[in-house]
């Protein structure tokens, strides 16, 4: 499968950046799952995909860095033509989402609460969740292809999590929130750089994309942590508007 960043800011977009979003497609190329709508996303989505092609939406949790333009892929459902081949498109939320109170019902997309204690069957995919630790309600997403068993695991925001170690046991690919250097310490919004590392070491997984790094961060600061306390067995990726990786 694949995994294409559309933004991966953390906070705010800065120049072409926006916030949280990535478009996953199946090895296939014949499904295609957008996960997490943060600031601009649905014009920078257009780069790569056309918007009525997406055959679901899911959402980590409401913060706007993670849902700014959900309501905006909305009015693309039900306005942009061609309009989309399979409809309702169905956005899939935490069933105590505020934000999914806002979502338009038109009969183009549809508001689907997940029920993050059960296996989400999605298209060829089967995603489970975790709550993380974040000041807002939210959760972790780990997607599994039936055909082909690959692994790709999205922590959303957190906090160190001890419970995050066996959900992305051995994944083919962890994008893990980066959002502090180390100098921030433990604390329950965002994980830092050495937590990062840590994650990936213990969990065994074969790569790594450290994301939702801060325009206004010191990057070179936190990747270089990341890289001094990773083991040399996983291979470290870049997280940038476009880039994509296949497992």
């Amino acid at each position: 499968m694949k995994l294409r960043i559309i933004g991966c800011a953390g906070g705010y977009p800065l120049g072409e950046n926006g916030t949280s979003s990535y478009l996953l497609s199946s090895t296939a190329e014949d499904y295609h799952v957008l996960i997490d709508a943060g600031s601009g996303s649905a014009l920078a989505i257009e780069k790569y995909l056309d918007v009525n092609a997406l055959d679901a939406v899911l959402v980590s949790h409401d913060h706007p860095d993670h849902v700014a333009d959900l309501g905006i892929f909305q009015h693309l459902f039900l306005l942009k033509k061609p309009a989309p081949k399979k409809t309702p498109i169905p956005i899939y939320h935490y069933p105590d989402s505020e934000f999914a109170k806002l979502l338009a019902d038109d009969g183009s997309s549809l508001a689907k609460p997940y029920q993050p204690k059960e296996v989400l069957h999605l298209g060829p995919f089967d995603v489970t969740f975790v709550r993380t630790v974040h000041p807002l309600e939210c959760y972790a997403m780990r997607f599994e292809e039936r055909e082909t068993g690959k692994v790709i695991v999205y922590t959303a925001d957190s906090g160190w999590s001890e419970a995050m170690i066996p959900f992305a046991n051995e994944a083919d690919l962890l994008v893990a929130d980066c959002n502090f250097s180390n100098e921030m310490g433990r604390n329950d919004k965002h994980f830092t750089a050495e937590e990062v590392a840590k994650l990936a070491n213990e969990a065994k997984v074969k790569a790594l994309v450290p994301t939702h790094l801060p325009p206004q961060a010191d990057q070179a600061l936190i990747i270089s942590q990341v890289v001094r306390d990773l083991n040399s067995s996983i291979t470290l990726l870049e997280a940038y508007p476009g880039a994509v990786y296949e497992v």
